[in-house]
């Protein structure tokens, strides 16, 4: 088993069984979230590597946290964020489905190009 999947099956354990979970609304794990990527930028600035892959696991979890917190509200559903990740992805870095290198230049004008198009499809929606 992955670590990956090591920790998202911790997560439904913990989603399941830990008392502070159950009790603690998605504002306090959000205000959490925030706390440990501000503590997560100092280590960077520090160089500290030790410590700072120890704060990318509180983020992490948190985020993880949150996002289980956020769908147990019925605010969202983890797999449509999957999904539409996903999405944006491969419409701004199409390059990658195609197997191709492209410089940074043709990069930018990938992702720009993508996300232009989704403000249009999203202003256009917003007219009808």
């Amino acid at each position: 088993m992955s670590a990956l999947n090591k920790l998202l099956e911790i997560l439904e354990l913990n989603r399941k069984l830990d008392p502070f979970y159950e009790e603690t609304e998605s504002k306090k794990v959000f205000d959490l979230l925030l706390g440990e990527i501000e503590e997560w930028r100092q280590e960077y600035e520090k160089w500290d590597n030790v410590e700072l892959e120890k704060e990318m696991w509180d983020v992490f979890w948190n985020l993880f946290l949150l996002m289980n917190k956020l769908e147990d509200e019925g605010k969202i559903t983890k797999e449509n964020v999957y999904e539409k990740i996903h999405n944006k992805m491969l419409a701004r870095k199409s390059f990658l489905l195609e197997w191709r290198k492209v410089d940074k230049e043709e990069a930018m004008k990938i992702w720009n190009d993508a996300k232009r198009s989704e403000w249009y499809e999203e202003s256009r929606l917003w007219k009808n």
